[in-house]
């Protein structure tokens, strides 16, 4: 019986074994068949790096080798500059560091500029051609300064020196480059000093800390009064072009106003609150207003920006009415937005790290985008007194001058309604020239732009 039971054993273990080695294999298939990807990029990497035959060693990926410093300039010479720009008019130089602040006078002939190289500049902008020497008067200061205004009638600037807490007013020469002179200092403020504006109808003064006071002076250097911001801190300080109304934005997601109020005798009345800007969901980083103060727009934390029709009976409770909301590209890195709007209320430009856009301030509409117009982050923009032009600051030390089409446009809707009055053959001339000129010039710049 032993003799014929141990063959069949023997073949039954040969049948086992033989089925194991069946499964196992089929595992080993499956498992190396489930970790090769089915991607053919995916499958292109690995080859790249297969081990090459006889050798576990990869193929070592070739790095590039660094640049010459021939090969870097020819490589930024390539890029686009600024100035090639299809709407860059002219270019500013002078300063030699961040250029803080500017303003332009109600005339549109001059624009201040102050800068952390302890000078003021006043520019002759009458004449902004392409390339052409701007002139300018050069007025010293004592230190570095942070915000500058231009008396309405453009005799004379006040320049913000929060290193001695004083703000001094230099009168002007009567000619470009003629010495300014300086005539008052206001001195012993009160806090971090941020911002200075004297009023457009030239009655007051103020002066802004970094906190929430606002100080009101007479153009005399008198303390008048002190408004509490409650903004935990203060943004943007500045006062509209008419009505005297002080804005204020800061922490809060509003923008406060308050009414200067004077007596017919031009004698100091009081401060009353007026209406605030409300509806952003944090807080805001700039506003401005038209020219005619019936418009004011708002940029905020929140990545977008408001319209409001700011021609209210606040007397009444009147609360401005908003009229269009649009966003615009937020620039965490900058952390700020600077915005103006057109003296005639249609445009608003936005300035974010080194970039501008400009919006139909209708219809939200983005109009045109320039990217990279200065070589550094902006930190002021603002509209000729006709629209036709943006000027932009930065740390870069310039100011640039730009182009606005919707503002060319403008120009020659005025034109138009001019020539239909003219009587004079030379005047109506002049107009269908200026009309022709500009016109071709807009239809070139929409195929550039």
């Amino acid at each position: 019986m032993e003799s014929t039971s141990a063959p069949s054993t023997q073949g039954l273990y040969t049948i086992l074994v033989g089925i194991l080695l069946t499964v196992l294999s089929s595992f080993i298939y499956w498992y190396s068949s489930t970790n090769t990807s089915s991607d053919p990029e995916e499958q292109d990497k690995k080859e790249e790096v297969v081990v090459k035959k006889g050798s576990e060693k990869k193929q070592s990926v070739p790095v590039p080798a660094p640049k010459s410093k021939k090969q870097q300039q020819a490589a930024a010479a390539k890029r686009p500059s600024p100035t090639s720009h299809p709407l860059f008019v002219n270019m500013l130089r002078g300063h030699t560091d961040t250029i803080n602040d500017m303003d332009i006078d109600q005339s549109g002939k001059l624009l201040a500029t102050v800068s952390n190289d302890q000078t003021a500049r006043v520019w002759y902008i009458k004449d902004l051609g392409k390339g052409q020497d701007v002139k300018y008067t050069r007025i010293p200061l004592e230190t570095d300064g942070t915000s500058i205004s231009i008396s309405p009638d453009g005799k004379a600037v006040a320049v913000l020196l929060p290193n001695k807490n004083c703000v001094d007013i230099h009168r002007l020469g009567k000619k470009p480059g003629e010495a300014a002179t300086l005539v008052l200092t206001i001195d012993k403020i009160k806090g971090d000093l941020k911002d200075v504006s004297i009023s457009p109808t030239g009655k007051f003064i103020i002066v802004s800390t970094g906190k929430t006071q606002v100080y009101v002076y007479s153009l005399k250097g008198e303390l008048l009064h002190t408004i509490d911001t409650a903004q935990m801190y203060n943004g943007q300080i500045s006062v509209s072009p008419c009505k005297d109304l002080v804005g204020a934005s800061g922490f809060t997601p509003q923008v406060h106003f308050w009414e200067v109020k004077f007596n017919k005798a031009g004698s100091f009345q009081g401060v009353q609150e007026a209406m605030d800007l409300s509806g952003h969901k944090s807080g805001v980083y700039s506003f401005a207003f038209s020219g005619d103060t019936r418009r004011a727009v708002t940029v905020s934390k929140d990545g977008t920006w408001r319209v409001y029709n700011t021609d209210v009976s606040w007397h009444l409770n009147e609360d401005p009415k908003l009229l269009v909301s649009g966003e615009y590209p937020v620039d965490d890195a900058q952390g700020t937005a600077h915005v103006a709007m057109s003296p005639d209320g249609r445009i608003v430009a936005i300035a974010t790290s080194n970039n501008m856009s400009l919006y139909n301030s209708d219809t939200a509409e983005q109009i045109d985008s320039l990217i990279g117009i200065h070589s550094d982050s902006i930190t002021r923009l603002e509209f000729s007194d006709t629209g036709k032009y943006i000027f932009t600051c930065g740390k870069d030390k310039t100011v640039r001058v730009w182009l606005s089409r919707a503002g060319m446009k403008r120009d020659v809707e005025l034109w138009a309604e001019s020539l239909k009055s003219a009587t004079n053959p030379s005047h109506k001339e002049r107009l269908k020239t200026q009309i022709a000129e500009t016109t071709a010039r807009l239809a070139e710049l929409a195929v550039l732009c």
